[in-house]
């Protein structure tokens, strides 16, 4: 299952990449993975899990291929 996480901090993204793997997308200025951050959050707001008001609280993303995250455990 195709899954993604928001994060507050880089840090907090990069330790989340590092345990569970896939990929980082950062919503800041300068980065190439910038538009697919905006997919990333794009999916969630349609699917409920992320308000589009959220986006700028939660710059990063991990995104992966695998077992989802409990419930309400997205953010």
């Amino acid at each position: 299952m195709y899954c993604n996480k928001f994060f507050k901090t880089e840090e907090e993204a990069k330790a989340f990449k590092k345990s569970h793997g896939g990929a980082l997308y950062k919503n800041i200025k300068g980065s190439h993975t910038r538009q697919a951050y905006r997919v990333e959050a794009m999916m969630a707001v349609q699917g409920g899990w992320l308000r589009s008001t959220e986006t700028d609280t939660y710059p990063f993303c991990v995104a992966w291929n695998g077992k989802p995250l409990s419930a309400g455990k997205e953010i």
